[in-house]
């Protein structure tokens, strides 16, 4: 805190320049800011000898204010009292001296009913904490910023002093308005000072004082309306919109979540604090609501805001979550910080305070127990998370509890939904519960019918996804899967027997080569499924980042969860992630391979990769998995046998001869000809599935010479 006294009080007055508001304008010239001026001039008189070179231009300024004052003007006749701007520096005899104090101390024996500006700032004050010289500090600061008046009269002590720029000169002029010894005025404005860490004012790293517009607010809608501290500060508490047992697919850690913040509220137990973090959409703010709900408290977004109902800083944030932890009074609340990783992250202003040292000690000393929301753990510090009372991940639920959401909210909002609609809502719209609420109240603010709803969730989960829709997930029972029907090189069903009998290892990493539509990815859902594991399917777009190190982090992130969850972890097309090391070109080529082989040697679940390009795999990666499965093209037998199970008819010999057929084309083929409700003949049938395969690895070339007529 080494710059000038000047820059620092520019500082405060652009802040002040900043809020547009016109009800200031008229703060300065009522009575009781006239009395409180009479106050600080009084105070400089008791502080300051008629000798001093101070003396003249604050006799200068007097003059200049004697109307606002009602001092008479026989008081500034003579030449030595001269208000005139280029008037010589003199000094102020002590007659004169003493009847000018007189006049001030007469004026202040005057009865003034208190002001707007008084009233708020006593509000505050008593809100905060504040002893009588910190309210008396914080009304100097306050009141430089709009009254130009005491704007002059605290530059003129500064230009007449001549101090050097230090903090000394910059604490002497408050405790001269306050006739406070300096060393006291002085202890007030440390960092760990009621005023500082109460988010009241912020003091850079030049030493400028910062009051936020939500502060200035605060002090004029205190005083003009009445109104606690505590209400105008929080505004109105979060409405619930999803009940209590939406969240039931986060197990006990929610319950976790409401008895520990229960008791602490119950108990006054201070530093209580719940991290929620996970994907944007999963429903962090939700269930905040719902545990608020559940429990029979308020919950009230903090620092969502600035003063002006605009987009906050990073500084304004933090003042505001230091101003709710500090106010007294009012019912008991929970307290919700969304977006809590902004606190963490670079700088939003130059020269803002570094937050951690607040924010450890807030998190160690918090009397209301705080819910803190964010999209990215990774922005929080080791030091952070272990002052955290609960670390919650909240992801979606599994589709089974979604269809169940689907339902359960369409009961409450009027909608009829059969559990076949919901289950198909859920697997083709994987979003948050809050989507299928929304889309639900829209059904039944139209015409009640889950068509409707089908369509304003797809529209708004297309939105979310930023033009893209979410996967949808596999039906359950859609693909019937028989591994008799895919044609590899190992005995499938034998393979899934040992894997799947009791006491088998756990720690078994497959990978899974061959053309597309082989069955690769469905043969590890059955394996899953026979092992009595949920399953985990990661894609490229779920694990690739714009970002250097977020690939990383998302592989990570994918091989975490499914330890977590116990779930097979299933990566589809993973040559993109364990391409050969040699022929990279970019670190991060690298970097993402070197992950993904850390990830896989310590992994303590089944998983499996799949790839339709084994070769240009990178060679250490082969080494890394347990077991390597081919898939080919079907056998013959295969094709005639998936024939009658899917189309219900005896093939003709003819489908014997097409040799490149998938399982995938069987299914694709069924699926078209249901939506086209068409019943085509068994040649017929060949022949689009010879379509089928030509379309996917074109035409096949005769062998030898080609007649060309």
């Amino acid at each position: 805190m080494t710059k000038s006294l000047a820059k620092m009080l520019d500082s405060i007055r652009d802040d002040f320049d900043e809020l547009e508001e016109p009800e200031f304008a008229g703060f300065a010239h009522c009575a009781c800011e006239t009395t409180a001026l009479l106050r600080y001039a009084a105070n400089f008189m008791s502080c300051v000898d008629s000798a001093q070179e101070e003396a003249a231009s604050f006799t200068r300024w007097l003059a200049h204010n004697r109307a606002r004052f009602n001092l008479n003007d026989e008081l500034f006749s003579q030449p030595e009292m001269s208000h005139r701007r280029n008037a010589p520096t003199g000094t102020v005899g002590r007659r004169r001296w003493k009847g000018l104090r007189d006049a001030v101390m007469l004026q202040l024996e005057q009865p003034t009913p208190e002001g707007v500006v008084a009233s708020g700032l006593a509000a505050v004050s008593a809100a905060l904490g504040f002893d009588e010289l910190d309210a008396a500090l914080f009304g100097i600061i306050f009141r430089y910023g709009h009254d130009n008046t005491m704007e002059r009269l605290f530059d003129l002590i500064s230009q007449a002093r001549k101090r050097p720029n230090s903090l000394r000169r910059f604490t002497d002029n408050f405790a001269i308005l306050t006739n406070m010894p300096q060393q006291e005025v002085a202890r007030r404005f440390r960092p760990d000072a009621l005023m500082c860490a109460s988010g009241a004012i912020r003091i850079d790293e030049d030493g400028d004082i910062h009051m936020s517009g939500r502060v200035r607010n605060l002090i004029f809608n205190c005083g003009e309306t009445g109104e606690d501290m505590r209400s105008q500060l929080l505004g109105a508490p979060v409405a619930t919109k999803l009940p209590w047992e939406a969240f039931r697919h986060l197990g006990r850690e929610s319950e976790l979540a409401r008895d520990m913040l229960g008791r602490a509220l119950a108990d006054g137990e201070r530093g209580v604090h719940i991290l929620l973090y996970g994907p944007p959409g999963t429903g962090k703010t939700e269930f905040s609501a719902a545990l608020a709900e559940a429990l029979g408290f308020k919950l009230h977004v903090v620092g969502e805001a600035d003063g002006n109902g605009g987009e906050p800083s990073r500084g304004e944030r933090l003042s505001d979550l230091l101003l709710a932890q500090r106010v007294n009074g009012g019912e008991q609340a929970l307290y919700l910080f969304d977006e809590a990783e902004d606190l963490f992250r670079g700088s939003y202003r130059d020269r803002e305070p570094d937050p951690k040292i607040f924010i450890h000690r807030l998190l160690e000393t918090a009397k209301v127990p705080m819910i803190w929301a964010a999209n990215d753990i990774h922005a929080f510090t080791p030091a952070v998370l272990r002052r955290m009372s609960l670390c919650i991940e909240v992801k979606l639920p599994e589709t089974p509890r979604r269809a169940e959401l689907w339902q359960e909210l369409a009961a409450n909002e009027g909608v009829v939904l059969d559990a076949a609609t919901a289950g198909e809502l859920a697997r083709l719209i994987p979003s948050a519960p809050s989507v299928a609420r929304t889309a639900l109240r829209a059904a039944r603010l139209t015409d009640g019918r889950a068509e409707t709803a089908r369509l304003v969730a797809r529209g708004m989960a297309k939105a979310i996804g930023h033009g893209q829709m979410p996967t949808p997930e596999a039906a359950p029972g859609e693909e019937l899967y028989d591994p008799a029907l895919s044609r590899a090189d190992m005995d499938l069903p034998a393979l899934v027997a040992r894997l799947a009998r009791p006491g088998a290892p756990r720690a078994v990493s497959l990978l899974l080569s061959g053309p597309p539509g082989t069955g690769k990815s469905a043969f590890a859902r059955h394996l899953a499924e026979a092992m009595g594991l949920g399953v985990l399917h990661k894609r490229g777009s779920d694990i690739f980042g714009s970002f250097v190190g977020e690939t990383e982090r998302n592989i990570a992130a994918a091989f975490a969860e499914a330890r977590e969850s116990q779930k097979f972890l299933i990566f589809d097309e993973v040559d993109s992630l364990l391409a050969g090391r040699g022929r990279a070109v970019r670190n991060w080529e690298v970097s993402q391979v070197n992950e993904m082989l850390t990830w896989m040697e310590s992994h303590p679940q089944p998983f499996a990769c799949t790839t339709n390009l084994p070769e240009g795999l990178d060679a250490a990666s082969l080494r890394r998995f347990l077991i390597r499965v081919n898939f080919d093209h079907l056998a013959p037998a295969q094709s005639l046998r998936l024939f009658r199970n899917v189309f219900g008819m005896e093939p003709p010999e003819r489908l014997a001869r097409l040799d490149r057929l998938t399982p995938a084309d069987f299914t694709r083929l069924s699926r078209r000809l249901a939506v086209l409700g068409e019943t085509p003949s068994e040649h017929r049938l060949v022949a689009l599935l010879e379509t089928e395969m030509e379309a996917r690895e074109g035409k096949p070339r005769g062998i030898g010479f080609a007649r060309h007529g």
